[in-house]
């Protein structure tokens, strides 16, 4: 058990300046730095491809700063080991964050098997966030069309109105039997 907590502790320091870092490929800072075997660690760890080094290379050139790809690839070589883990998998394809491929082997195998199943829940927690919010849009299109329906005064109006409604309470039914289907597949969307 220390084992383990000892691992997490050294992935969230490989991954906190990662965090704190932004978009950048980057910054001239880091390139003045040269701490290549450890920016590949933590770029291994998040599973970016090798190509990156080429790109890293061509920004640090621009600062007349050089790479040590050498270093970046052992230490990519390294955090990838760390990114290709089933749980990574899950986690990776659980938040929809797009694979780059970087995983090799047997625990290629292991981390797209649980990728796929992260994606999957993903994508099933956006469908239903979808339907939801298209049932309380139509909640609210429905209370708005009854409310107009009570001062509606001539014939025409009231006409319209209530086959507008109709279709609303249709739509409404509809929704609410395919999110009634979320229900039956017991999946939870709120962690």
């Amino acid at each position: 058990m220390a084992d383990f907590a000892m691992a997490t502790v050294k992935r969230l320091l490989i991954l906190l300046p990662l965090l704190l870092a932004g978009c950048a490929v980057v910054s001239e800072e880091e390139c003045q730095a040269g701490l290549w075997y450890e920016r590949g660690l933590q770029d291994g760890a998040r599973g970016r491809g090798q190509s990156l080094v080429y790109e890293i290379a061509q920004r640090c050139q621009e600062y007349g700063a050089r790479v040590d790809s050498e270093a970046w690839l052992r230490g990519h070589e390294e955090g990838v080991e760390q990114f290709c883990t089933p749980e990574n998998g899950y986690y990776q394809g659980r938040r929809g964050n797009s694979y780059e491929g970087v995983c090799t082997g047997p625990t290629a195998d292991l981390f797209m098997v649980e990728y796929r199943r992260g994606l999957a829940d993903f994508q099933m927690q956006q469908e239903f966030r979808r339907l939801a919010q298209r049932h309380d849009d139509i909640e609210r299109e429905l209370y708005a069309v009854n409310a107009a329906l009570a001062a509606a005064d001539d014939e025409e109006s009231r006409r319209i109105l209530q086959f507008r409604r109709s279709a609303l309470r249709r739509e409404l039914s509809l929704l609410d039997m395919q999110l009634h289907r979320f229900g039956f597949l017991g999946f939870d969307f709120f962690y």
